[in-house]
């Protein structure tokens, strides 16, 4: 029992190592003006364009400065009409030709921070690009303790959901010390976690070392935010749920009418971790949320009244207690399978979003192995049942049988008319069990052929047990890992914005390197590197054939000895031919081309 413990302990500290920081969740979608462009005047304000809302609250901002790192903004960032998925930045008048960079930060509808810069060149000047939504936009210590947090509230919540066998089936267990430690573990768990993510919410959005948390008007703004209130709803529930609690779990309590109202405070609780999470960014998220809650409630009642199967009621080893709360719990985890299977592919499709995320990026990679061994814990719970069925669900059913056919031939006039008074001294006493027998007049307790059936039967389903709350584990320990990865969608636009190049021969030795950045369509920086000879110039036009689009001519102004660059406006995504003249002298040109993917 001690090394099942360690082993939970060891896979959620495993968990946490093999975590990453956790990636932004919400990324750019276009800026104006555009990043990497150039402007013949200096625009009126900056806006940028985010994929799902965000908020500025007393943390985030937008501003812009010159070549010379002076705010050149007229006033606060905004969000315009009230719409929270942009931010606008108002800008002074008269501003010269130069090199402008917008630096912005703020935090994500799941409480992730996401940060950046954005950089414009208005007349003359070197093209430059920023770095549009960096992904780990936290302090590392802060992350890290931040990920704790979150990790402690779902084990909180999967332990706090045992209680369910407590308050129904298993009254006996509020006896049992081993059940209500796993119980209160788990409540404390989850109010620990729910106080510390709400503590440390503002320092990790901010970029801040842990000591954030004693700045109260980081707090302040935490709580002004749909997170912060969320968070201290969370707390609230947990507060009176540990008041019903207190109060049925004493030693002695039976079942009450109003223990009702813990479910409905588990309910409320769930629907704070689903709000304020990834279910609130996925659309719609009328109906992400309620799914999102439905996989947590399946996931607290089957792992929940695992752990409290494996560590409470097993090892006090009751024939009686086994009969009545195991085949309640077979059916509870059977149900609980379905709803996490159905919500969880909902969940997972939504994230991965696309087939090629599926194995072409960690979070896809993780649902597949997470699928795999949801399916082993499939199995092994359909043998559990099976276990279960047979060996304390059909006795009963037997014994059943065995008397109501026994009282049935007990009619007051058998065939030959004789009395069957039941008060007659002959009579058998109704309170005394009917004799069970087999087809050989043997009584079943004393077959020993019957009791080995039963021992073996009732060790195989012990192992399958532990096997199957082990394999719940390591699918915990996936999930832990798989919260801290963006998702699929997301992980695959930021492979796809990633740089790309292409290298044509130019003869003799010589290349020339073509790179397209970012890597997707629309307005992009293009560089192109030359290797063995010297170039005195290079044109470029861009073609897409397949659209009939082009050619396009590129602008290209020299960044190096044997490097040009410039900005082109490519619209659609596909194969881009991009032609080059390489001149080196006034009777020497070379012509080739070089073919960008663009996503």
């Amino acid at each position: 029992m001690k090394r099942l413990v360690l082993l939970l302990l060891a896979l959620i500290g495993g968990g946490l190592l093999l975590a990453a920081p956790a990636e932004a969740h919400a990324t750019v979608v276009t800026s104006t003006p555009a990043d990497g462009s150039r402007l013949a005047k200096a625009p009126s304000s900056v806006t940028i364009v985010f994929d799902e809302n965000v908020g500025l609250g007393g943390i985030g901002y937008l501003h812009v400065t010159n070549g010379s790192g002076k705010r050149v903004d007229a006033g606060a960032a905004s969000h315009p009409g009230g719409d929270a998925t942009k931010v606008v930045d108002r800008l002074q008048g008269g501003l010269g030709d130069g090199t402008y960079t917008a630096s912005f930060r703020v935090v994500s509808a799941d409480s992730h921070p996401v940060a950046g810069t954005i950089r414009f060149v208005v007349g003359n000047g070197a093209l430059a690009r920023g770095s549009v939504g960096v992904g780990n936009a936290s302090n590392g210590a802060t992350g890290t303790l931040f990920d704790v947090a979150r990790w402690i509230t779902y084990g909180g919540l999967a332990l706090l959901g045992g209680v369910w066998l407590l308050l129904t089936v298993w009254v006996a267990g509020r006896d049992d010390a081993r059940a209500r430690r796993i119980v209160w573990t788990g409540w404390g768990a989850a109010a620990l976690g729910a106080a510390l993510e709400l503590l440390l919410q503002g320092p990790y959005t901010a970029g801040d070392a842990p000591s954030g948390v004693t700045h109260w008007s980081v707090l302040q703004s935490t709580l002004r935010t749909d997170y912060g209130q969320l968070h201290s709803v969370r707390l609230v529930l947990l507060g009176a749920l540990a008041l019903v609690l207190a109060r049925s779990l004493r030693t002695g309590a039976e079942r009450a009418p109003w223990e009702s109202a813990a479910g409905v405070l588990a309910v409320g609780a769930v629907f704070t971790v689903s709000a304020g999470g990834h279910a609130d960014t996925t659309s719609p998220n009328w109906l992400s949320i309620p799914v999102d809650m439905l996989h947590l409630l399946a996931m607290m009642t089957w792992v929940g009244g695992l752990v409290v199967l494996v560590l409470a009621v097993l090892p006090r080893r009751e024939p009686a207690e086994l009969r009545e709360v195991l085949p309640v719990f077979s059916t509870a985890a059977f149900t609980s399978a379905v709803v996490l299977a159905g919500s969880g592919t909902y969940a997972a499709w939504r994230g991965i979003g696309s087939l090629d995320a599926i194995l072409g990026t960690t979070y896809g990679l993780l649902v597949t192995g997470k699928v795999v061994l949801f399916l082993a814990l499939m199995a092994l719970a359909y043998l559990s049942r099976g276990v279960v069925r047979r060996r304390f669900r059909h006795p009963q059913v037997a014994y059943a049988m065995t008397a109501e056919t026994e009282l049935d031939d007990g009619s007051d006039t058998l065939d030959d008319g004789s009395d069957t008074n039941f008060e007659s001294d002959d009579s058998a006493d109704l309170d005394d069990e009917p004799e069970q027998t087999d087809s050989d007049g043997v009584d079943p307790a004393d077959d020993p052929d019957q009791d080995v059936a039963e021992a073996t039967d009732t060790e195989r389903l012990r192992r399958s047990v532990y096997v199957e709350a082990l394999v719940a584990l390591v699918v915990l320990g996936l999930t832990s890992v798989l919260v801290a990865e963006p998702r699929g969608t997301e992980a695959l636009a930021a492979q796809h914005r990633e740089p790309i190049s292409r290298t044509a021969s130019l003869g003799s030795g010589a290349s020339v390197t073509v790179t397209s950045d970012p890597g997707t369509h629309g307005n992009v920086q293009l560089t192109v590197d030359v290797e063995g000879r010297t170039p005195t110039q290079v044109s470029a036009t861009a073609t897409q054939k397949a659209k009939q689009i082009g050619p396009i001519p590129v602008k290209l102004t020299k960044a190096g000895a044997r490097s040009f660059n410039g900005s082109a406006d490519l619209p659609v995504a596909g194969r881009w031919e991009i032609d080059l003249v390489i001149t080196t002298s006034r009777f020497d040109a070379t012509t080739t081309d070089v073919v960008l993917s663009l996503y």
